[in-house]
C-alpha cells in the first residue's frame, strides 16, 4: 500500500480506483437542449448491457407511476431537478465496452445556463458528437457549442443527425442540414469525420444498420467511434512522454510520484524532467495499483514512478523527457469563454488550472483588432493575455497531451475555461503588466510639431531580402530629405540588433518581438513629428501587418525592395549568404527560412533594375502623393550605392 507524506505524517488516502483506472476513450456528446443527447446514451447504454436490467426497470417502474412514457434518457438524468425541468444540468459521465474498446462518455447539458457545465465537459475530450434534431436542425446553442469545442481544441468531430424518424426517414433534408452543418464548420475551421442519421429513441444505426435508412450505406455510430479511437485509447505510445504529477506519496522511507500518463509512454531506467521546477532524475521502478511493477506505462494509465533520487518536487509538475520538454512560460495569449454571471476585470486575480497545476494568475482582455477592452461578459469569447504569478509548464501546440487547455476559478466557482494559443508574444494594444499604466503625452501635439516642421510625421518602412538595398536606399533617402531640412531618421535593423534588440535571437517568435520593438521605437518618434525610414528585413506578413497596426494604417508606408535571390547573393555586402552557405548562419531568411514578399506594398522597388537615384525618387513621389512633404525638397546629386563616399549638393526642385 502506497501512503502519501503529508506534515511528516504517513496517510493512506490513494484515491485508488480513480488513480489507478484503465485507458478509455472519452467522447463529450454536445447539441442544443432536447436534440436528444440523453437519449442517445441512454440508448447505447441499454443496447450494450452496461446498465444493468434492474435499474431499467426500476425506471420504467418510476415513469409509470407518474404517468409518463419511459425515455433512455431516463436513465441518465439521476438528478431531481433534471427530471423535473427535462434537461440536464450537470455533465453526467457514463462507460461501456464494445469489442474490447472502453468508451467513457460525457452527457453535456445543452440548455443555454448550464454552457459552463458543458464547457468542462468539453475539456476533457478529444472528440465530440454533435447531435443535431433533424426536425429543428442548427440552433444558436449548437453554434456556441461548436465554438467551444473549437476553442477547446477538440480535434474530431461526428455529427449525428437525430430524430429522422420525425422527418419520415427523409433523404433530402437529411442531406440539407448536413450540407448547412458543413457550412457552419467551415466557418469556425472545424473538420468533420462523419455525418450519419440516427434514432437515438428507437435505437436505430448506433449498434445495427436501420431498415428505415436504405439510402444510408455508412456505418453506425458504435463502428464509427470505435475506427475513431485514439492511439492513447487503444494502448498505444505514440507522443511526447507527458505525465501530470498528482501527487507525492511516501511508504515505507521511499516516495512515489504519482500521476496519470497523458500522452507517449515511459520505462524504467529513462531520464525524466519535471517542469517548471527543473529537476531530473532517473525511473528506478513503475508501479501500479495494488502492487504490481511495471516496464511500461502508457498514455491513459495511472502509475507511480519510484526514482533514483529522492527529489522535492510538488503537485502540478508536467514530468517528460529532458529532450521532449513543454514549455515554461510567465506570460502567453489564450482564447477564453467567459462563463461568470459577474464580469471578467481588466488585472483581476484568478486562478489557473492546467493539468494538476494552480496558479495565481491575472488576466487581461484585448479583442482581435488589437483596441484593448476592459470589461468581459458571461459567454463572450475572446483572445486574453494571461500572466501566471509564477511561471508554468504547458503545451502551447494541441497535442495528444491535452495540456494547452485550462480553466480560470476564483475560490468558489469556475468563471472560464480556455486554450493557449501558439503565439505568446505582446504586442501594442494589448494591455502593459499593470493596469494602472497610462500614455503620457508630451507639451506639444504632433500637429504643432508638423505645422512648424512644414511637413508631416510618416513611417517608410523598407522590407526586402538581405542584400536588395535597403540600407543604402535609407541612407539615401536620409541626406536628401536632410538636406531638405526635414527632420528625418533612420532605424537600421542591424543597429537595433546591437543594442535594444541584442538579447533577441532568429527564432520566429524572437524574428516577431524585434519588429515589435522597432514599431514601437517608430511610432514614438512619429509622435514626435519625425519622418522615420525603417530598413528591417521584416520577413514574415504577419510581422508587417503587426508594425502596421502599431503605428496606424495612415502613417505607416510600406515600400517592397523586390530582388532575385540569386543577385542578392551576388552582391552579399555582409558576407552573410556567404556564412549562411557554410553553415555558420541557420534560419536565414530567403534560404532556409521564408520571407513573405508583401502582396499589396504603397510602393514596389525593383532595386536589380532601378539606380539609387531613380529608388530616392520613386520614394519621394510617394511622400508627395501621400502629402507627407510638398514640392521644394533638396536633392542628393547623383546618389550611388554604398561603399562610395558622397559630396551633397542640395538644388530646390
Amino acid at each position: 500500500m502506497l501512503c502519501k507524506n503529508s506534515a511528516n505524517q504517513d496517510i493512506c488516502d490513494i484515491p485508488q480506483q480513480e488513480v489507478y483506472d484503465k485507458p478509455a476513450f472519452t467522447v463529450v456528446v454536445v447539441g442544443s437542449v432536447d436534440h436528444g443527447k440523453s437519449t442517445l446514451l441512454g440508448r447505447l447504454l441499454m443496447e450494450s448491457g452496461a446498465v444493468e436490467v434492474d435499474r431499467v426497470r426500476r425506471v420504467e417502474t418510476i415513469c409509470a407511476a407518474k404517468g409518463s412514457n419511459f425515455e433512455p434518457a431516463f436513465l441518465l438524468d439521476a438528478l431531481e431537478e433534471e427530471q423535473s425541468q427535462g434537461v440536464s444540468i450537470e455533465s453526467t459521465h457514463c462507460q461501456l465496452r464494445y469489442e474490447g474498446q472502453k468508451f467513457q462518455f460525457i452527457d453535456a447539458p445543452g440548455h443555454l445556463e448550464f454552457i459552463k457545465n458543458m464547457t468542462g465537459a468539453a475539456s476533457y475530450a478529444r472528440i465530440a458528437i454533435l447531435v443535431i434534431d433533424a426536425v429543428e436542425g442548427v440552433r444558436s446553442q449548437t453554434i456556441r457549442h461548436l465554438e467551444v469545442l473549437a476553442m477547446l481544441g477538440v480535434t474530431r468531430l461526428l455529427v449525428a443527425v437525430n430524430k429522422v424518424d420525425k422527418i419520415n426517414y427523409d433523404s433530402a433534408a437529411y442531406h440539407d442540414i448536413c450540407a448547412k452543418t458543413q457550412e457552419l464548420l467551415n466557418t469556425l475551421k472545424l473538420d468533420c469525420d462523419h455525418f450519419l442519421p440516427i434514432s437515438a429513441l428507437n435505437g436505430e444505426n448506433l449498434f445495427k444498420a436501420s431498415e428505415n435508412l436504405p439510402w444510408y450505406s455508412g456505418k453506425t455510430l458504435i463502428q464509427v467511434l470505435s475506427e475513431l479511437a485514439p492511439p492513447a485509447a487503444r494502448g498505444c505510445n505514440s507522443g511526447y512522454f507527458r505525465m501530470m504529477l498528482q501527487d507525492v506519496y511516501r511508504f515505507g522511507g521511499e516516495r512515489f510520484f504519482a500521476g496519470r500518463v497523458v500522452s507517449g509512454s515511459i520505462t524504467p531506467g529513462q531520464l525524466i524532467l519535471f517542469s517548471p521546477s527543473g529537476k531530473v532524475s532517473i525511473v528506478e521502478a513503475i508501479i501500479s495499483y495494488p502492487d504490481e511493477k511495471r516496464e511500461l506505462a502508457v498514455a491513459g494509465e495511472c502509475v507511480a514512478l519510484k526514482l533514483s533520487e529522492q527529489i522535492f518536487v510538488e503537485r502540478g509538475e508536467i514530468v517528460s523527457r529532458p529532450d521532449q520538454a513543454p514549455e515554461v512560460l510567465d506570460e502567453f495569449i489564450a482564447t477564453i469563454v467567459w462563463l461568470a454571471e459577474e464580469e471578467l476585470e481588466l488585472g483581476a486575480q484568478y486562478i489557473l488550472k492546467i493539468g494538476t497545476a494552480e496558479v495565481g494568475c491575472s488576466v487581461y482582455a484585448f479583442t482581435s483588432n488589437n483596441e484593448s477592452v476592459d470589461l468581459l461578459n458571461r459567454g463572450d469569447v475572446r483572445d486574453v493575455i494571461i500572466k501566471p504569478s509564477s511561471p508554468i509548464a504547458l503545451d502551447r501546440i494541441e497535442g495528444t497531451s491535452g495540456l494547452n487547455r485550462f480553466v480560470l476559478c476564483t475560490k468558489y466557482d469556475t468563471v472560464a475555461a480556455g486554450s493557449v494559443m501558439e503565439e505568446k508574444r505582446i504586442f501594442r494594444g494589448m494591455p502593459v503588466a499593470s493596469p494602472f499604466v497610462q500614455r503620457e503625452n508630451g507639451y506639444l501635439e504632433r500637429m504643432v510639431i508638423e505645422a512648424a516642421q512644414g511637413h508631416k510625421a510618416a513611417v517608410l518602412w523598407l522590407t526586402g531580402l538581405s542584400g536588395s538595398g535597403k540600407s543604402a536606399l535609407a541612407k539615401a533617402l536620409e541626406a536628401r530629405l536632410f538636406a531638405a531640412g526635414r527632420t528625418v531618421m533612420v532605424l537600421d535593423g542591424d543597429n537595433l540588433r546591437k543594442g535594444l534588440c541584442a538579447d533577441l535571437g532568429f527564432s520566429r517568435e524572437d524574428r516577431a518581438e524585434n519588429i515589435r520593438r522597432i514599431a514601437e521605437v517608430a511610432r514614438l518618434l512619429l509622435d514626435a513629428g519625425t519622418l522615420v525610414i525603417v530598413a528591417c528585413l521584416s520577413p514574415y506578413a504577419e510581422d508587417r501587418d503587426r508594425a502596421r497596426s502599431i503605428i496606424g494604417e495612415d502613417d505607416y508606408l510600406e515600400i517592397f525592395l523586390s530582388c532575385p535571390l540569386e543577385v542578392c547573393q551576388g552582391r552579399d555586402p555582409k558576407g552573410l549568404y556567404k556564412k549562411a552557405a557554410s553553415g555558420e548562419i541557420t534560419s536565414f531568411s530567403g534560404l532556409d527560412s521564408p520571407y513573405q514578399p508583401p502582396v499589396h506594398p504603397n510602393l514596389l522597388i525593383d532595386s536589380n533594375q532601378m539606380s539609387l537615384d531613380q529608388e530616392v525618387e520613386a520614394v519621394i513621389a510617394l511622400l508627395r502623393s501621400k502629402q507627407v512633404i510638398g514640392t521644394a525638397i533638396g536633392r542628393i546629386w547623383p546618389a550611388k550605392r554604398p561603399n562610395t563616399s558622397q559630396s551633397m549638393a542640395r538644388e530646390v526642385i
